[in-house]
């Protein structure tokens, strides 16, 4: 093979890679993107609770915009994109793990709640609110979110330590209606 074939058959072999790996990566974005809606994290019937919780929320589209969150902005970690994907793939084996060997009717989400932390990030936080530190430094919540902007969040609070019930508006009262339903459903199969 000659020289110039060479280099024609290199930069074509270059050219072809960037083509093919640029529409690959936009097909696992679009993955990621699909599979980080609630359409797709509510398809199991143990995320009714939550579901119909997040549909009552502001962030669930009860807004004067109608603008909702997807599950993913809340529930994957937002520092860097090798987070977000490291945390997508924990967070999927562990619900489909869960989901199919497990007895999810076992769950007891009241204590879950207890451990919001854990499943909420900072990071999709402030994906969407980036603008509240330059807002609250005239406003009236200035103090309540001086120690985490301002101080450097030294007792490491996260948003939804003092947030409690964000992206899920009334979900105790939801997961009781679930749960007496699956009660009334349990009673009659007896």
């Amino acid at each position: 093979m000659s020289s110039s074939k060479k280099k024609i058959f290199a930069w074509s072999s270059v050219i072809i890679g960037i083509i093919v790996g640029l529409i690959a990566s936009m097909g696992v974005a679009d993955v990621l993107h699909a599979t980080g809606s609630g359409y797709t994290c509510t398809m199991c019937h143990t995320m009714d609770p939550m579901n119909a919780a997040y549909h009552e929320d502001t962030h669930g589209g009860k807004n004067k915009l109608g603008i909702k969150a997807e599950c993913s902005a809340c529930h994957l970690d937002h520092t860097s994109a090798y987070t977000y994907v490291l945390t997508k793939i924990k967070v999927s084996i562990n619900d489909g793990y869960k989901t199919f060997f497990t007895d999810t009717d076992k769950i007891d989400w009241r204590a879950k709640r207890e451990h919001r932390s854990h499943y909420v990030y900072d990071s999709g936080c402030m994906t969407c609110h980036s603008n509240l530190k330059d807002v609250i430094q005239s406003g009236k919540s200035f103090l309540p979110h001086r120690d985490y902007f301002v101080l450097g969040n030294k007792n490491k609070n996260s948003c939804v330590d003092c947030h409690k019930h964000v992206g899920h508006k009334n979900l105790g009262f939801q997961i009781d209606k679930f749960e007496a339903i699956k009660n009334k459903e349990n009673n009659k199969t007896k």
